[in-house]
């Protein structure tokens, strides 16, 4: 049952206990979204940390800490930015602050991880050199701030300065995880149950960080992984070790699929830490700091496409295309309970799928809303219809003859309407 689904869906607006004072999620994400050759693929993961109902939105939902989110892509994207933040960060000694880069880096021999370069990226060496920072600086940066807990994520490749990038067509597998139901609880004991940190990079030393039209490979890996150990369906203990064990597993086994070699990497400094917890999530608010340029060219639509909505309508595919060829009358009554039972289970899904299909960040111009407005026109039609569709056929089920003549009437729009949105989303 997909019901208030993973990183896609409503977030509920739920206020604090005036007697308990409340903790605050500090998200940061720094991405180059400008540079000409990766620039689409990090706006893919950037929309997807940030936008509507990305995983900054999900953890804050889920944790019950008030969001104080900070993005920061194309031109915003440098070194000076990222200097002027983290000198204005004072978190509070129970706060999270989770810092996101995605972008080109390169390995300056200070330490194992890699030199994140804010700026462009194709400038010269002193200036690369000005503009670069250390992932283990930066958190050491942030943790002097005295925070709770410190979590830094650098998605870069790691290699020598003087060695080319080598281009990747991905044939990976599709592997975003669907829509699931998650378990508040066990988000927050990985975001309310420790104090520490760790820092973690895409790729250790002298290796490349891969990404493709889907976002970073190491980046989706680690949405996956918390998704699929905070679901509803999961048991036992959950720490950030097992955790981040599992997100360097699955880029490995991403990279193997397309013959390349890419092993995050990571160092952690965590202790369990128990206080008495609210018994109420906190305001979940949003603030964007970042703006982008007025003629700046606009980012195209595939790179806000949700794949974890995208990845439910797979999942569902088969079992429609299944209830379609097996429309009879013969067994009606079996047939329209296993429709109904689909229907119930899907319905908050399919209400919510137009709202759902894009991480929307929030801080277009008003020309590139204007364009975004009318590119998704066409999404909101189909997803209209869809949902139509399944409430004329549902409406039937008490009478099982009838949801049967219907469902062999409106079905095969459905499979077609959600095909065409697979067909033209899935990049």
């Amino acid at each position: 049952m997909r019901h208030t689904l993973a990183i896609g869906l409503i977030l509920s607006l739920l206020v604090v206990s005036p007697l308990v004072k409340s903790q605050t999620l500090h998200f940061i994400v720094f991405a180059d979204t400008d540079d000409p050759s990766i620039g689409g693929n990090d706006m893919k993961t950037y929309s997807s940390l940030t936008g509507n109902g990305g995983l900054a939105q999900t953890i804050a939902q889920y944790s019950g800490l008030t969001l104080n989110m900070a993005g920061f892509y194309g031109p915003k994207c440098q070194a000076v930015e990222v200097d002027k933040k983290l000198n204005e960060l004072n978190p509070g000694k129970d706060d999270v602050v989770f810092f996101y880069f995605v972008g080109h880096g390169f390995n300056s021999r200070q330490n194992a991880y890699p030199s994140l370069i804010f700026g462009k990226a194709t400038a010269d060496i002193a200036t690369i050199d000005a503009s670069a920072r250390n992932l283990r600086e930066l958190y050491a940066r942030i943790r002097a701030k005295k925070p709770r807990l410190t979590i830094v994520m650098g998605d870069a490749c790691n290699k020598e300065r003087t060695d080319p990038p080598v281009p990747i067509t991905s044939g990976r597998p599709i592997d975003v995880m669907p829509p699931t139901n998650l378990n508040p609880e066990r988000i927050k004991s990985l975001f309310r149950n420790w104090q520490g940190g760790f820092f973690m990079s895409s790729s250790q030393r002298n290796q490349f960080s891969h990404s493709d039209p889907k976002g970073g490979w190491m980046s989706i890996s680690f949405q996956n992984a918390l998704l699929d150990w905070c679901s509803i369906n999961r048991k036992g203990l959950l720490t950030w070790k097992t955790l981040l064990d599992d997100v360097v597993k699955r880029t490995e086994a991403m990279a193997k699929q397309n013959r390349q070699t890419q092993s995050p990497q990571f160092e952690q400094e965590l202790t369990p830490f128990s206080v008495a917890q609210p018994t109420q999530p906190a305001l979940v608010s949003r603030s964007l700091t970042n703006t982008r340029p007025a003629d700046a060219p606009c980012p195209s639509l595939d790179q806000f496409v949700n794949e974890v909505a995208l990845a439910g309508i797979r999942e569902d595919m088969p079992l429609l295309r299944d209830m379609n060829n097996s429309i009879t009358t013969n067994n009606a009554d079996a047939y329209a309970k296993s429709f109904s039972l689909f229907y119930r289970n899907q319905k908050p899904f399919y209400e919510s799928l137009n709202r759902i299909l894009f991480n929307r960040i929030g801080d277009l111009s008003p020309r590139c809303q204007q364009q975004f407005d009318t590119d998704t026109k066409w999404v909101k039609e189909s997803t209209d219809e869809v949902n139509e569709r399944y409430q004329v056929i549902q409406k039937y089920a008490q009478r099982p003859i009838q949801l049967v003549q219907q469902a062999r009437s409106d079905l095969p729009s459905i499979i077609r309407r959600l095909e065409e949105i697979l067909e033209r989303l899935d990049k």
